[in-house]
């Protein structure tokens, strides 16, 4: 991701994590359960192409078509209403599913992206009927015009038809009607494959973002519920994850389009981290991973008119990191962000700086085990590789 979006995720995680969330005072009580509340909305967006490589840089002019761009959502969302607790914690959050689609001047270059995606959205601080909110939001994107070496070979930034779509913004929302709200806010959205397939330097932009919507049913009444005084408790996660890393061969013997298709590489690792949950809303602890990395100290070979992987040792393609974690929770749902340092791994000419960072959601599907997906990046803004992982938790 882009560091300005490393930024702003970083305020939004300080403010709901600190922020008073004493938002239950200010709403009628309902002694009943209450079913959610549907919302549908309709957001535009408008706004730029951020200079973060090479391609964008040297497009990024008016006559070029990927200064500006503007982009337009449909979402269908659940207004939460208080009936958990954590509800209440968050100021009676909307959660739910979109679809977007983007379009920039130049087709050719980019393509007019579509995606699909998740979002959580709540209040940081509300007064009567303002409110200060921030967004989360992550998904898949297709319908690129990506990366290719006969059509289209300057697009370094998106390489394959599919990317990863994550998204974080801040906005106002006044509540015209008991039903109708109007947002305006801003915010920054990041596009990557995670190195699936290079080139991939990513794409990231930035918009002011406005909506409308509209709430089906009768207006909500927030419940508030009585909270008990929190008290911390310690975990030990152990979670194994893989993924796959592409590499670009940069001899002779094949044509250009079998050079540029490259080879995926495995990778995969196990995790220990201890963790103690410090709030109702947050965790800190440390963690580390061994791992292994097949396109570490990698070597491509040609056999025949095909690229092959050259058998090296085992131990040229492993690693060991340690990293502090927070974990940002939100019900059985969880934002973790882990910035890591390598301890150890063998030297290469290739090789990726000694600090990264992982930033990724999980979910307990069941109470201590939980699946989730990572986006490991370096320099703050380069994708490495994503990583699918499977873990369990001891809890005391």
């Amino acid at each position: 991701m882009s560091k300005v979006t490393n930024l702003l995720l970083t305020l939004i995680i300080l403010a709901v994590t600190f922020h008073n969330s004493g938002f239950a005072q200010s709403f009628p009580v309902d002694s009943l359960k209450q079913k959610n509340r549907l919302k549908t909305e309709f957001r535009i967006d408008v706004g730029n192409v951020l200079p973060t490589n090479s391609f964008v840089r040297t497009q990024n002019t008016d006559a070029d078509g990927l200064a500006h761009f503007y982009s337009y959502s449909l979402r269908l969302a659940q207004q939460t209403m208080g009936n958990q607790l954590w509800q209440q914690l968050y100021g009676y959050p909307n959660y739910g599913v979109g679809i977007y689609s983007a379009f920039f001047k130049d087709t050719k270059k980019l393509g007019n992206p579509i995606a699909i995606y998740g979002y959580f959205n709540a209040p940081i601080y509300r007064l009567n009927r303002l409110s200060l909110n921030y967004e989360l939001g992550l998904g898949l994107t297709f319908n690129w015009n990506s990366y290719s070496p006969a059509t289209n070979p300057n697009n370094i930034a998106i390489s394959a038809e599919k990317s990863v779509y994550i998204d974080a913004g801040i906005s106002l929302k006044y509540l015209l009607t008991r039903r109708i709200e109007i947002s305006l806010g801003y915010g920054f959205t990041h596009f990557s494959n995670g190195a699936l397939k290079l080139p991939n330097k990513g794409l990231n932009t930035e918009a002011t973002k406005i909506s409308l919507s509209y709430s089906i049913g009768e207006p909500p009444r927030f419940k508030s519920l009585l909270k008990p005084p929190f008290q911390g408790s310690w975990e030990w996660i152990i979670a194994g994850y893989g993924g796959a890393r592409n590499m670009l061969y940069q001899g002779t013997g094949v044509d250009v389009a079998t050079s540029m298709k490259g080879v995926n590489f495995a990778v995969y690792g196990l995790s220990n981290i201890l963790n103690r949950q410090v709030s109702y809303k947050s965790k800190i602890g440390l963690g580390m991973t061994m791992e292994f990395n097949g396109s570490q100290n990698s070597q491509i070979i040609v056999e025949g008119m095909s690229l092959e992987k050259a058998s090296l040792p085992f131990d040229r393609h492993l690693a060991f990191s340690i990293y502090p974690s927070y974990e940002l929770v939100v019900n059985k749902l969880s934002l973790i962000i882990q910035p890591g340092i390598y301890l150890f791994r063998m030297k290469s000419a290739d090789m990726t700086p000694i600090m990264y960072q992982r930033i990724g959601v999980k979910y307990h599907f069941l109470k201590d085990t939980f699946f989730g997906i990572n986006l490991r990046a370096y320099n703050y803004y380069e994708s490495d590789f994503i990583e699918w992982t499977l873990g369990h938790r001891i809890t005391w």
